[in-house]
């Protein structure tokens, strides 16, 4: 069995680069079983990043995927909290150290 897919994700995940970010979270889930995103450099957030991931999670666990955040940052915790959701974790958080 191989590794995760690995998006690595941009210092802006706010509503203005979310479409680029859609487009990249759309084709991983629609080639991978398996999808981390590494938030390591990630250093502005808004709720349209929460609402994305949320729904792209969703979405891969219909089709029998799994999709979760890895090296996770102070910005997207605060996200997550502020926006009352659950941060979904990668499952390998090794492929990201």
């Amino acid at each position: 069995m191989s590794g995760p897919t690995v998006l690595r994700l941009p210092a802006d995940c706010t509503l203005r680069a979310i479409k680029p970010l859609h487009a990249d979270l759309s084709a991983a889930l629609a080639g991978a079983d398996v999808i981390a995103l590494d938030c390591a450099q990630v250093e502005r957030v808004d709720i349209a990043f929460v609402q994305l991931v949320l729904a792209a999670g969703r979405t891969a666990g219909r089709r029998g995927k799994h999709l979760g955040l890895a090296s996770l940052v102070a910005p997207v915790e605060t996200a997550f909290r502020r926006a009352g959701g659950t941060i979904p974790l990668a499952a390998h958080q090794a492929c990201c150290a």
